[in-house]
């Protein structure tokens, strides 16, 4: 099977998408005769090269982050370039990754009814779409910290490479709960503060200033 790769993420190879994917792929290509080709969304030349690969592959998997429920410019951009493989015949099929900083699937969940329509009204058969919370900063913890992870994604991508489909269980277990409950929201929050936003606005010299409100009224 050959899957044509697109990275979304205006951080393009150093992005949090660019590690999800890795072992995705290392999955994927753990069967013998699988092959990809991994293209850039945030260069002009990126995003022509996938345009132009598109209807050469099996399969084509779009991968990107989600900043405030919203999709990056350079996914919706790539999204309308598409348009002259409307209705052709042998289009490939078409799967989607979402990675978010917020945890809770609730915040993906609303994306996946639009990207299964997209890939209708290109005439795509639709495959479905990886989403995984809590993402932002993870390059920067220890490798050990998402061992689990990273196994899940291999092992989805071994499974699509072998079946030509993604395991409904895993996705599941990827997206995780709707929403959060307190206990883990504190505990989240503890971390995040001590681990992660505290230790970046110290770097910044902003934190003296993390509660500062210029815009509020006099």
């Amino acid at each position: 099977m050959k899957l044509l790769v697109c990275n979304g993420s205006p951080r393009g190879v150093s992005s949090n998408t660019t590690l999800l994917l890795g072992h995705f792929l290392a999955g994927f290509t753990a069967t013998p005769g699988n092959s990809h080709e991994l293209f850039q969304l945030n260069t002009e030349s990126g995003r022509k090269d996938a345009v132009a690969a598109f209807d050469s592959v099996d399969a084509v998997l779009i991968a990107f982050p989600l900043y405030t429920d919203a999709m990056p410019g350079i996914v919706k951009q790539f999204m309308e370039d598409l348009a002259p493989y409307k209705g052709k015949a042998g289009n490939p099929a078409l799967m989607f990754m979402i990675q978010s900083g917020f945890p809770e699937g609730s915040h993906t969940r609303h994306l996946v009814p639009y990207l299964k329509k997209f890939a209708g009204r290109l005439g795509c058969p639709y495959r479905g779409t990886i989403r995984k919370g809590g993402v932002e900063g993870i390059r920067s913890q220890p490798e050990f910290v998402n061992r689990t992870l990273f196994r899940q994604l291999s092992t989805l991508g071994r499974g699509f490479g072998e079946t030509g489909s993604l395991d409904s269980d895993l996705l599941n277990t990827l997206t995780g709960s709707d929403r959060c409950s307190k206990l883990a929201l504190l505990a989240m929050n503890w971390i995040s503060e001590l681990m992660f936003w505290n230790l970046q606005l110290k770097r910044n010299g902003a934190f003296e200033h993390r509660f500062a409100r210029p815009y509020a009224p006099d």
